[in-house]
């Protein structure tokens, strides 16, 4: 009878909970039993804390009996990417070297979700530091991508764990961070939603980082409703009530009207882009466009490949700041492909180091001058879908192909599910904004899945 819940949307469950359906301890225990199930091949937990959760379940209900419910997180189980401090537990950080590392302290986003009620249910594996986009992980072990129960394929990264997560129905929603597309990769290749935030928007602190000029952590969820809801929570001080989504879906056939968007236009994708992709990319600005949006077609003012080449070697600057006392030493248990990706920073001088901030501060301006008279601009979030993991060439990043630019240009984006490819994987689209604009993606996006299906199928799990 529960198993109506594995799939169920934030919402639906927030709407279960408040008419006393079901409990939040019942619920708890239910995706606990999955993950107990399923994460031994899905390997999306790196680690769960089934006591904390069962305590925070049952402090849950006692609020609700009490008619003193925090809103409609309140009982919901969360994952948590294992960047995140929580005080007491061990955050690796994608890293064996570092797997008794104890955070002394708990992350800001940790305890927004706590206040609101949210129960965190474990953390979710990353990329090793959260540098790379296939989401693999050599010595902590790559999560398999859930739709495919014949062949690991990657999941995406560097928020692998989060995606599969979510997407196999271990847990409704989960946190990512996203410094080069580390959000919306996973989620497009696990068919999910995830939102980019602008750099900033969401407290950082007790967030392990790989680039600060960057770095952003987001919600993987569902649908755009819960992405909505999630961020509101990640955004309101801790104490704060969280009653709905800013943008609720509905059926009204002008809910757009009066929105310019940008259809890239496929010329100018300038890399191979899978059929699959380009067919739900065309399905979704006709679905914008039923929704009374005007569609235009622009290409931006420069160039993506140059952009995710910028953005790398930002990445890569900054990264190595934050690891230069240890990386090198080869008695240390780190990942070979990060390591050098981290080292590749040690010979961008500190010339060129403020070079590249000065470019990237350039690159917001021009992003938010070509955007001024657009409310979204929709590409592809990655070129294909999920490969096999043994065909995996770490040495190119072609899935940040349509992702880097947003980093690179301090700009806020959000991943879609928009179909499927002929071997029944999930392909996305992504629309991306100015600084700030999640608001407006988030509505846009919820007006695309009141519109399609997408978003509603699941993998066959188990």
């Amino acid at each position: 009878m529960m198993e109506q819940y594995a799939f169920a949307s934030i919402t639906e469950l927030a709407r279960s909970l408040a008419l006393s359906n079901v409990t939040a301890e019942s619920l708890t225990t239910f995706f606990l039993n999955r993950i107990a199930n399923l994460n031994p091949v899905l390997h999306a937990f790196v680690c769960v804390f089934p006591e904390q959760a069962l305590a925070q379940a049952r402090q849950s209900d006692e609020r609700r009996q009490q008619g003193k419910a925090l809103g409609m997180l309140d009982g919901i189980p969360l994952g948590i990417k294992d960047l995140c401090d929580i005080e007491g537990t061990i955050t690796t950080c994608g890293s064996r070297q570092w797997e008794t590392r104890i955070s002394s302290g708990t992350a800001d986003v940790v305890q927004r979700l706590q206040a609101h009620g949210a129960v965190i249910i474990g953390k979710t594996h990353t990329v090793e530091f959260a540098f790379g986009g296939w989401g693999t992980n050599p010595l902590q072990g790559t999560p398999r991508n859930p739709w495919d129960r014949n062949l690991h394929r990657v999941p995406g990264g560097s928020s692998s764990g989060s995606g599969v997560a979510v997407a196999a129905g271990l847990v409704p929603g989960a946190l990512g961070t996203d410094t080069g597309g580390s959000v919306r990769i996973p989620a497009a290749l696990n068919g999910i939603t995830g939102l980019k935030t602008t750099v900033g928007l969401v407290n950082a602190d007790g967030v392990f980082p790989l680039s600060r000029k960057l770095d952003s952590v987001g919600p993987m969820t569902r649908t755009a409703d819960d992405a909505a809801l999630l961020l509101q929570a990640l955004t309101h001080a801790p104490g704060q009530e969280v009653q709905s989504v800013m943008y609720p879906g509905c059926d009204q056939a002008d809910q757009l009207a009066g929105m310019r968007i940008c259809v890239l236009p496929e010329e100018d994708y300038g890399v191979p882009v899978q059929r699959a992709v380009r067919l739900g990319l065309r399905d979704m600005a006709r679905m914008v466009d039923m929704a009374g949006a005007t569609i235009i077609r622009e290409a931006p003012p420069f160039n993506f490949q140059q952009a995710m080449s910028d953005c790398g070697k930002l990445i890569a600057a900054e990264g190595w700041r934050v690891h230069r006392d240890y990386i090198q030493d080869p008695d240390m248990l780190f990942g070979p492909f990060v390591r050098d990706r981290l080292m590749s920073g040690k010979s961008i001088s500190d010339m060129q180091y403020q070079d590249l901030l000065e470019a990237h501060q350039k690159m917001q301006a021009v992003w938010t001058q070509w955007m001024a008279d657009k409310d979204a601009l929709m590409l592809p979030t990655t070129p294909s879908s999920a490969i096999p993991l043994a065909q995996v060439d770490e040495s190119v990043t072609p899935l940040g192909t349509f992702t880097r630019f947003v980093n690179w240009v301090k700009g806020c984006a959000l991943a879609l599910p928009a179909g499927f490819d002929q071997t029944n994987l999930p392909v996305s689209v992504q629309l991306t904004g100015k600084a700030g604009d999640e608001a407006k993606l988030l509505h846009i996006g919820s007006t695309i899945q009141s519109l399609t299906a997408w978003h509603s199928y699941t993998p066959v799990v188990g």
